[in-house]
């Protein structure tokens, strides 16, 4: 298992612990916004229930969004297909966590 916070900061990625809003049913967990870069952790994901899941919904979360840096940067080539692109970056991030 490795630190997904040490892996951001090689990166030079900042995360950011942010009120994200209100989505509905859905609960975003976290971003990535290239122009930092920077992930940002959605403080209301935690109060909803990923605080029953502990540190490690949060760490997956971090590295999904560092999958999507990676994508950013040219480390992994960016796959056009939404839906795969995503199930990369999950695998991506059980990888890192596990």
């Amino acid at each position: 298992m490795r630190d997904v916070r040490a892996v951001a900061a090689a990166y030079g990625v900042a995360i950011e612990l942010v009120d994200l809003g209100d989505w509905g049913r859905a609960t975003l967990v976290a971003e990535y916004d290239p122009q930092g870069p920077t992930i940002r952790v959605n403080a209301r994901a935690i109060t909803r229930g990923c605080a029953d899941e502990g540190r490690r919904a949060i760490d997956l979360a971090i590295g999904h969004e560092l999958y999507h840096h990676r994508e950013a940067v040219g480390e992994v080539e960016r796959v056009r297909e939404h839906r795969e692109r995503e199930r990369a970056a999950d695998a991506f991030a059980q990888a890192l966590v596990s």
